[in-house]
């Protein structure tokens, strides 16, 4: 079903006029946050009443819900600590379960029925606010959640002006609460849906919860983020605390495995698995993480991580998982086929290609290797994956290309030997490339202090300007060597 516009505008810019502090969750919500039969269990079912234009700023609380209740004929009597309350309100044709429900969530007040008719008490909600529920499942199936957004870069922004931009790309309405007001947002985003803009935003320690069935969200900050387990999950995973981070969220899909964090939660655990695995050289963990991609599969069949899932189980199966195990290329390709099937994530798409064209080349099957990587470049030429082949499709020096090609092989100690050598036809181009390709095997030869000595080397030496791959590569080199405040200097630099 089509979500309905709720068209309450409120100025954020003016905090004290705006609906400010949301709802705290309240017995008669369901999990998302929302509306359920009524306002409270005794007072009935809310009459459903239409409200049409009303456009005031900052006016009383009192002197709003008189214009609704000359619309609606329903009466309001409002408590005298309310009577500070002050609401900007622009409002085009919206219900008045939508109304009170939009009041509940950022005004914290409770509407309960008083005598005979439709009559309504407005007292200070006395619940105490931690965050909203998650969304539950049903929820995030409708298609309102799967918009995708595109094409998004902020650095240091505030919250409004990032949320500005998603909602012109998704068409979807957000209420900002002054507790989130000063947030500040660094993201670049290619292609993702709302559901994942939420999650992000969750992660930066900001509740949301959608206004009946319309496109309009209530965004508040959480109260104690530093205490908030999905939080706490985020940070440690960028902080490249992994064990903590996959512990903190098995927790969550744990406790909440109807909601929206659920799936999210296994495939992160999962992914923070491979690092430990890769950290460690640990079987364990990446027995664990196979464990969890599948529980994703199994228990979320609909979920839109599906796609990652089946890659990275590809990886494991071909020998990318972050540990030498036995390569089964047959059943990879199975898993990377799944992969391309179940994602709108081109960067899925991409890398199980180029996965599954590994596997086929060391098949001996050049032609149909050479078809994929075609395929790659035809329907993906803004991905990583492309990139990388476009760079080695411009390759012509032979010792680049025995290098790449046993690299491919996982047969970095020769590669390094090979980009070690020179000969007569050697430019600088190709030296400078050999160079970082040092570096960058001896990070997948977990030799992670060399490879971070090489890179600091190539750095000094070239001075490659912002968005080169030495900042990324340095920047994952970083991380796995538990130095997150370094890397995170680079990781700005290689998103320019």
């Amino acid at each position: 079903m089509k979500a309905k516009t709720l068209s309450v505008i409120l100025a954020a810019a003016a905090l004290p006029a705006v609906f400010c502090a949301p709802l705290r969750a309240q017995e008669n919500e369901t999990p998302n946050g929302r509306l359920g039969a009524g306002t409270r269990p005794e007072s009935g079912a809310l009459p459903e009443k239409r409200v049409s234009s009303i456009r005031m700023k900052n006016v009383t609380l009192e002197k709003f819900l008189s214009v609704v209740s000359r619309q609606t004929g329903v009466s309001f009597t409002i408590d005298r600590d309310l009577a500070d309350t002050h609401v900007t309100v622009f409002l085009r044709a919206s219900s008045l379960r939508e109304v009170m429900e939009l009041l509940w969530k950022t005004k914290d007040v409770d509407f309960i029925a008083s005598g005979p008719g439709n009559n309504y008490r407005v007292a200070r909600s006395t619940t105490v606010f931690k965050a909203f529920p998650p969304l539950i499942r049903k929820d995030i199936e409708d298609p309102l959640f799967q918009r995708v957004v595109k094409g998004i870069r902020v650095k240091e922004a505030p919250l409004a002006t990032f949320l500005d931009i998603v909602s012109a790309k998704s068409k979807v309405n957000f209420v900002l609460t002054e507790g989130v007001q000063n947030i500040r947002i660094t993201n670049f985003i290619r292609s993702t849906t709302l559901a994942d803009v939420l999650l992000f935003l969750r992660g930066e320690g900001v509740s949301y919860s959608r206004v009946g069935n319309t496109n309009t969200f209530v965004l508040r900050r959480i109260e104690k983020p530093e205490n908030d387990d999905f939080v706490r999950a985020e940070k440690a995973f960028r902080d490249a605390r992994y064990d903590e981070a996959a512990a903190l969220y098995k927790e969550i899909a744990g406790q909440y495995p109807d909601s929206e964090l659920a799936d999210y939660a296994l495939l992160k655990a999962a992914v923070n698995y491979d690092w430990i695995a890769a950290r460690d050289n640990s079987p364990a963990a990446l027995k664990e993480e196979e464990a969890l991609l599948r529980r994703l599969i199994r228990d979320y069949p609909k979920s839109q991580r599906l796609g990652d899932a089946y890659l990275y189980l590809g990886q494991i199966y071909s020998g990318y998982g972050g540990v030498k195990t036995g390569v089964d290329c047959e059943k990879a390709v199975k898993f990377y086929e799944s992969a391309i099937q179940s994602t709108y994530r081109d960067w899925v798409k991409a890398q199980a290609i180029g996965r599954m064209a590994q596997c086929y080349e060391l098949a001996g099957k050049k032609e149909k290797a050479a078809d994929l990587y075609a395929e790659i470049q035809e329907k993906y030429p803004g991905t990583e994956t492309a990139k990388e082949l476009r760079g080695r499709a411009g390759e012509k020096d032979p010792i680049l290309e025995t290098g790449a090609i046993l690299e491919e092989k996982g047969l970095y100690e020769l590669a390094i030997g090979i980009y070690s050598s020179r000969w007569e036809g050697s430019t600088e181009a190709s030296v400078r490339t050999a160079e970082l390709r040092i570096g960058i095997c001896q990070a997948a030869m977990k030799r992670t202090d060399e490879a971070i000595k090489t890179l600091d080397a190539y750095l000094a030496k070239y001075r490659p300007a912002p968005g080169d791959e030495v900042y990324s590569q340095i920047a994952e080199a970083l991380e796995k060597a538990g130095r997150p405040g370094e890397a995170r200097k680079y990781r700005e630099i290689a998103e320019p």
